[in-house]
């Protein structure tokens, strides 16, 4: 349970990271802190799939399938339900909400993210021999 926690935290701060800095450097619109949580649970979700040994391909795959429905289901409800937008997709898009394109750009970030979490394993995996080999 830990594991899953410091994973949805560091997945939710990272994220937030990146999207404070894009904000400012592209010099547009606002950060929604809504979208923490969402990249923690998404982190949970990823993470929980490459522990389960679901290719990485898959499982980036079912990242961008989660995080474009936890859009979609956030972004509708504040936006039909509340009058107000936490975020807007302005290219091909349900009431910009969700967009096509988005989605496979959160395919690539989730991927990218498992791929970085196999080369971590693969590092630490040789360390630990290497190691027992001076020993």
């Amino acid at each position: 349970m830990k594991k899953h926690i410091l994973r949805f935290l560091c997945g939710g701060i990272l994220y937030f990271i990146v999207e404070v800095v894009w904000r400012i450097f592209m010099r547009h619109g606002e950060a929604s802190f809504l979208m923490a949580p969402m990249a923690g649970i998404v982190c949970v979700t990823v993470m929980w799939l490459y522990d389960k040994k679901v290719p990485i391909i898959l499982g980036s795959l079912v990242g961008a399938i989660v995080t474009t429905t936890l859009e979609l289901i956030v972004g509708s409800i504040a936006l039909f339900g509340f009058g107000h937008r936490f975020w807007h997709y302005g290219r091909i898009n349900w009431h910009g909400i969700i967009a096509l394109d988005w989605f496979f750009k959160w395919w690539g970030v989730c991927f990218g993210v498992l791929f970085a979490r196999w080369l971590l394993a693969l590092y630490l995996k040789r360390r630990r021999q290497s190691n027992g080999k001076n020993v």
